[in-house]
């Protein structure tokens, strides 16, 4: 049996409960930050077990703006598991509205339900890859990671960091919050096309960065060029993993992006976490020799959906 729960801070009390509290996308405070209250309503629904006590939480939203249910926090955060038991799916798939879309499931944990339930297999047909790093495989210096690639890569890499090094760049780390600066660097490149530039994305944006500049959680790095901030990075430290969230650079300035990223990659081995995320898509990271993890995205109906679903990342 399901029921739904509408109520904010009964939701939250439900949150707590079944949340395992492990990644950074279990964390109430950092998921309602990306929580619009302006276009997202709680539909939270809930498995009653046959003494008549939740077993089971599907932290579903709707977006009012693109008429879609989505778990909370919407397309972000990758790599997430549902906190059901895997034989109640049907039952829960049943019960979700039509437009129902859950955005990069853990890809294994996709695997073993539709092993039990492979008739689902149809709506797990998106897939997409998130790329990470592991630090202690290249003894907490990514140089030595740039080292395994080609010869003619390597080099190419290398030429192109001492090329920006001789701008002498200033890196400053520290907790300050720069989403105006991210922001500004973004729309800077992109004018119109930004997807900051879209007044929504820019308050989700300010209202996760503000979060974890007050829990503690922002590592932020500026780089200054010729007298002036050209580029930021913000991440997340979360426990012993760190999750590179926001970046940008002035692109009037060739190879600041790489340095920026091979930076933020550093400050994570100096740092000696377990892992680093750069989060899902972009070829890039891939040619960087990531780790990739697959992750599946839901849709009821399945896809494809007419328009675009997905947020910026």
């Amino acid at each position: 049996m399901l029921r739904t729960e509408t109520d904010t801070l009964e939701c939250r009390k439900l949150w707590d409960t079944f949340s395992p509290q492990q990644q950074a996308w279990d964390d109430w405070d950092l998921m309602f930050a990306f929580h619009d209250q302006d276009q997202h309503s709680f539909n939270f629904l809930v498995h009653l077990g046959s003494d008549g006590q939740a077993d089971g939480l599907l932290p579903l939203v709707f977006d009012s703006k693109l008429n879609r249910h989505m778990l909370m926090a919407g397309s972000y955060p990758d790599g997430r598991i549902l906190w059901l038991r895997q034989q109640h799916f049907p039952e829960f798939f049943e019960q979700l509205p039509e437009r129902t879309v859950l955005f990069d499931l853990e890809h294994n944990w996709v695997s073993e339900l539709l092993r039990l339930h492979p008739e689902f297999e149809v709506n797990f047909a998106e897939q997409d890859t998130r790329y990470y790093l592991v630090p202690s495989e290249f003894e907490f210096d990514f140089y030595k990671h740039i080292d395994t690639f080609p010869p003619d890569k390597k080099q190419k890499f290398l030429y192109d960091l001492r090329n920006i090094g001789k701008r002498e760049p200033v890196l400053r780390w520290n907790d300050d919050n720069e989403a105006d600066l991210f922001i500004e660097l973004v729309n800077r490149n992109f004018g119109a096309e930004s997807d900051y530039a879209d007044a929504e994305n820019a308050r989700e944006l300010r209202r996760v960065i503000a979060e974890l500049h007050q829990s503690g959680r922002l590592k932020t790095l500026t780089i200054d060029i010729d007298g002036a901030r050209q580029a930021v990075a913000l991440s997340l430290l979360h426990g012993n993993k760190m999750i590179a969230l926001y970046a940008a650079s002035n692109n009037d300035y060739n190879n600041l992006g790489k340095l920026l990223n091979v930076e933020t990659i550093q400050e994570a081995c100096r740092l000696r976490v377990d892992e680093i995320s750069f989060m899902t898509g972009m070829q890039w990271k891939a040619n960087w020799r990531m780790k990739g993890e697959p992750c599946r995205t839901m849709r009821k109906p399945p896809a494809p959906w007419p328009e675009a679903e997905k947020s910026p990342t």
